[in-house]
């Protein structure tokens, strides 16, 4: 009985371990990067980054497609990755000080690995930037938006769900406040990777 208990037990060990090898990518937030794991496991995701007070410096980007092979761009499209590490993910963009404004602000690892620490835990499945000029964060789809939160034309935000051409999207703020609600299609663009 206590041999096949130990054999029980090393058996469960070596699981554990592969399925630690193996670790999934989690949506959240790791640092400057918001990160989504769409339900076909592909990512979508935003960096942005500033620094400087007064007059400032920042690199901002979208980041799309398999975790192993991405597209990042904002002018131009440049090739990435994200993997999971100890404490967050591994974004590595070997071009990635060349979109607009990075060089001054996005450190060297960047080619060859930077390590994002996560902040915060979400269930996005998408992210999606706001086209119109201001939308409502509606209890419910078709809700009335009276003394709501908005946000603004080029704010993006995490989707929690789609639902007959609504998103129900979380946005957070500089002071990392969280406020949800649902917006229409007409309101919102999806991601999309500049074509090769």
């Amino acid at each position: 009985m206590i041999r096949f208990l130990a054999i029980g037990v090393l058996s469960l060990s070596a699981v554990a371990c592969a399925f630690a090898g193996s670790a999934a990518l989690h949506s959240g937030k790791y640092e400057g990067l918001m990160l989504a794991v769409t339900p076909g496991n592909q990512v979508e995701g935003f960096y942005s980054e500033a620094m400087g007070e007064g007059v400032s410096r920042r690199c901002t980007f979208y980041l799309q497609g398999k975790p192993e092979a991405l597209t990042t761009w904002l002018d131009a499209a440049y090739p990435g990755s994200v993997a999971v590490a100890s404490d967050g993910v591994t974004l590595t963009v070997e071009q990635g000080r060349q979109h607009p404004g990075c060089i001054n602000v996005l450190m060297p690892e960047i080619a060859t690995g930077l390590d994002l620490t996560q902040s915060a835990s979400k269930k996005w499945i998408g992210l999606v930037t706001v086209s119109a000029d201001k939308a409502y964060l509606l209890k419910t789809p078709g809700a009335k938006a009276a003394k709501r939160p908005y946000i603004v034309k080029g704010d993006v935000v995490g989707v929690l769900a789609f639902k007959d051409g609504w998103a129900q999207v979380e946005f957070i703020n500089v002071d990392d406040r969280s406020f949800k609600g649902w917006i229409s299609q007409d309101q919102y663009a999806r991601l999309a990777a500049p074509k090769p």
